[in-house]
């Protein structure tokens, strides 16, 4: 066996024993990896003396180690979330034409910290940095949905709901409500409830545990970023992005 085929194999078995939490007998790897029985044997034995598999001493299972943990840690650490999301940020402002944002939730609040340009000569205002509420934004609201009850109740009680527009949220009901539906759909949508004349579309970005640790957007003049397109092409490619940018973070959607 070449090195090559020994660590294309090894790799094989990582992958394999990853898709079974509760572990696989020997027995089982060397069926679905249609290899000698000695050949797994001798692989397993050096990923468990590596610790990138456990064995369980009780059943005899073979099961990913602490090994795995300590590299899958480490890249997690290292990550930064605007470099992973750069090129599906360029992606959606080359498709939509409009300006698009990067955010992060800081003390209930919104933080901008990334932002790709529209190419119109009509464009809407924002600056990197930029704190916003989160009632009254897209981002605000994706990233409000992956609130608790409890949670969604400290934010109202230590920011309340400040009217910007007539369609700004004005009551904790109203928000719990269009939370639901945003969780429900995939995707929030300011409309004008922050500024005037602005519309804006946004979806969460989840990390390997599946949280929410960030939200991307869509923002521009209603005449431009219309119903039509929000709730058609506009939803698609949001969605379609945010789903990469997690992908990235190690989300898998169950």
């Amino acid at each position: 066996m070449s090195q090559v085929q020994s660590v294309e194999r090894t790799l094989s078995i990582l992958e394999l024993l990853a898709e079974y939490p509760e572990g696989l007998r020997i027995s089982e790897i060397t069926a679905q990896m249609n290899l000698a029985k000695s050949t797994i044997h001798r692989l397993l034995q050096t990923l468990v003396s590596r610790g990138y598999v456990h064995q369980n001493s009780e059943n005899g299972h073979y099961q990913l180690g602490t090994q795995c943990l300590v590299l899958a840690s480490s890249l997690l650490n290292h990550m930064d979330i605007r470099t992973l999301a750069k090129d599906a940020l360029q992606a959606l402002a080359k498709r939509s034409e409009e300006v698009v944002h990067l955010c992060i939730h800081d003390k209930n609040e919104v933080v901008y910290i990334d932002k790709v340009e529209s190419n119109q000569t009509l464009r809407m205002y924002s600056q990197i940095g930029r704190r916003a509420y989160m009632h009254c934004t897209g981002v605000g609201k994706a990233i409000l949905s992956d609130f608790s009850e409890a949670e969604i109740d400290e934010l109202v009680e230590e920011k309340g709901l400040p009217v910007f527009t007539n369609n700004t949220i004005t009551t904790k009901e109203a928000l719990k409500q269009e939370l639901r539906t945003i969780k429900q759909q995939g995707y929030a949508i300011d409309e004008e409830e922050h500024e005037n004349g602005i519309r804006c579309i946004a979806a969460p970005v989840f990390d390997h545990e599946g949280k929410v640790v960030a939200a991307i957007s869509i923002a521009g003049p209603v005449e431009r970023v219309t119903k039509n397109r929000v709730n058609g092409e506009l939803a698609s490619e949001i969605l379609k992005q945010s789903k990469y940018i997690s992908n990235k973070l190690g989300h898998i959607k169950q």
